[in-house]
This record gives C-alpha cells, sequence and structure tokens, in this order.
C-alpha cells in the first residue's frame, strides 16, 4: 500500500480540495463525474468509489485424507475467520466418511455457512449469511445475552443440584464460540470501517471466557449432592453476575459515571473469593469454584474498563 501526501488548496474561500492519485485513479476506473464516497473516520478519510462492489472471495483447500478431527476444524475454522464467501474443500483422494461428517460438523457449528454441493473428493461451503442484516452490534449483544442466561443457570443448577441443566450449560457454550468466531471474521473484513470494531472483538474474547468459566463451575459440581458452603457459592456467583451485567450496560450505555464504581469492586471480588475457598477447603475440586466464581467478576471489571477506553477513544477533551 503506496503513502501518498497532497498539498490541501482552497477555492472559493471556503472549500478544501486535494488531488487523487492517478494511480489509484486508473485501478478504480474513475473518470470525470464519477461519485466517491468519503468515510469520516476521526482524524482519518476513508476514499472509495461510490460503486465499489466487493468481489466474491473463493477459497480452496487440498487435504490428505487422514486430515479429521480436531486439527481439520481448527483449519476450516481459521479460514472462516480469514473470510470467504466460497470455501472449497478438496481431498487428494476419495474423501472419507469421517472427513465429510467433520466438514459437515463444521458447518453447523459456524454461523451462515452451508454445503451447496459434494462430490466423491470434494465438498463446497458457501456464506449465506448476509453481514449487513447482522451487525457487529448485534450479534455482541446475542453472545453477551448467552453468557448472562449461562450464569444464571449455572446459579439455578448449584441451587437445585439439577445435573440436567448442568449439562445444557455446558452444551450453550458452544454458541458462544459460534458469536465469537463471526465477530472475529466480521471485525477482520470491517477492521477499516469503524474503530469500534476492536474493543467488541476484545469484549467477545472477554464474553468467551466468561463463558468458559460458568462451564468449569458446571463440570466441577456436577453429581455432588449436598454442598457444603453451596450458599456462599450462590451468593459469590450472584455478585460477579450483577458485577458483569452492570458492566455490559455501561458498554451498550456509554455511561461514564457508572464505570468507576464497577471497577472498584475488585477489591470485593478478591475478599469474597477467599472467603468461599475457606468453606470450600475440605475439597480439591470445589476448591477451584472459588476461583472460576471471582474471575466472572474480575472480567466484569475489565469490561467496565474496556468501555472506558472505547468512551475515551475518540476525545480530545473530557471533563468529569
Amino acid at each position: 500500500m503506496e503513502h501518498v501526501t497532497r498539498k490541501v488548496q482552497v477555492t472559493g474561500g471556503s472549500t478544501f480540495i486535494i488531488s487523487l492519485p492517478p494511480e489509484w485513479v486508473k485501478r478504480n476506473n474513475i473518470n470525470k463525474g464519477s461519485e466517491v464516497s468519503i468515510i469520516d473516520q476521526g482524524t482519518e478519510l476513508l476514499v472509495e468509489p461510490a460503486n465499489n462492489e466487493k468481489s466474491e472471495v473463493t477459497k480452496k483447500i487440498t487435504l490428505p485424507t487422514s486430515y479429521t478431527g480436531k486439527p481439520l476444524q481448527r483449519l476450516l475454522t481459521s479460514m472462516y475467520i480469514s473470510g470467504f464467501d466460497t470455501l472449497l474443500v478438496v481431498s487428494k483422494d476419495k474423501m472419507t466418511p469421517e472427513m465429510r461428517d467433520d466438514i459437515k460438523r463444521f458447518a453447523k457449528v459456524v454461523m451462515g455457512i452451508e454445503v451447496i454441493e459434494e462430490t466423491s473428493k470434494s465438498i463446497v461451503l458457501q456464506n449465506v449469511l448476509n453481514a449487513n442484516t447482522f451487525s457487529l452490534e448485534k450479534a455482541i449483544r446475542r453472545m453477551s445475552l448467552n453468557v448472562s442466561t449461562m450464569i444464571e443457570d449455572t446459579i439455578k443448577a448449584i441451587h437445585d443440584e439439577d445435573d440436567d441443566l448442568i449439562e445444557n450449560i455446558v452444551l450453550r457454550d458452544d454458541e458462544v464460540d459460534r458469536y465469537q468466531w463471526y465477530i472475529y471474521r466480521e471485525v477482520k473484513i470491517r477492521c477499516r470501517d469503524e474503530r469500534s470494531n476492536i474493543y467488541i472483538l476484545v469484549l467477545s474474547r472477554i464474553l468467551e471466557r466468561i463463558a468458559d468459566h460458568a462451564v468449569n463451575i458446571c463440570q466441577a459440581i456436577k453429581h455432588k449432592k449436598g454442598i457444603k458452603g453451596r450458599d456462599k457459592m450462590i451468593d459469590n456467583l450472584t455478585y460477579s453476575n450483577d458485577v458483569y451485567k452492570k458492566a455490559m450496560e455501561t458498554f451498550y450505555s456509554r455511561n461514564f459515571n457508572e464505570i468507576d464504581g464497577i471497577i472498584n469492586r475488585k477489591a470485593e471480588i478478591t475478599q469474597r473469593k477467599y472467603e468461599l475457598l475457606s468453606e470450600l477447603s475440605y475439597d480439591s475440586v470445589l476448591s477451584s469454584i472459588a476461583e472460576e466464581i471471582s474471575r466472572i467478576g474480575l472480567y466484569g471489571t475489565d469490561i467496565a474498563e474496556l468501555a472506558m477506553d472505547l468512551i475515551l477513544s475518540d476525545r480530545e477533551e473530557f471533563s468529569i
């Protein structure tokens, strides 16, 4: 990408003009009377041809038949995040049922991908989700709602000693992952369009970790009945969930006045962890829950700090 410098000229006393680089003009078929789109990004301007339609991205991967299981899932996920409209997956020999099942399982796990064609040696995947109708803001809201219900149901599962609900919560972690991969993909594609996208990317990573902590709690209490210290466990998790929910509210509302109060709850979260540890010290597995619960609350304070970063990111002056 070439960096060019232009002098600003003034005409009519109030109209500021710069010339477009001739190489860019030729490459994008700009002529006299052509329209360009100008996007204000604070200290930067993004100039695009007004009729700029992105060409379809088609990718291809060729694999040995032995490349299955988790390695294949990781590869397909990375391809998904990198962005494609169509992905051709080709096997060097006849595709095995295991490889075919792994590819179809991947298509069900991620958002907006469908199998549109199959042969004995290949499968074609296509992105059918229109990102313009499913914004990053909508994706992060749904992701955070899923995480919130996972925490609330974990509290209920602890109280009711409900192993079926525990199993359901663990399965819901896959849904959180789906949203995170979608957000990773869209931020990469739209990274130049809006500066706040990077904050959504960071937030999605925090939400994914909070969901993991909820799953870890569920796995630790599964099949355990009559837990000593259960009430304190529920109380701490309710407190951490409150910190998380209030932090998400500040991220959405950009309410600076609430942020310090949330961040200042770190000490209380840590104190509660040690109190719970003393009640669960009789069981090493259950003791780990105290840390898991505190991490949910501390990640909530991280979200509040992220909200502060977002609020101040485009301010040249700020007054409290």
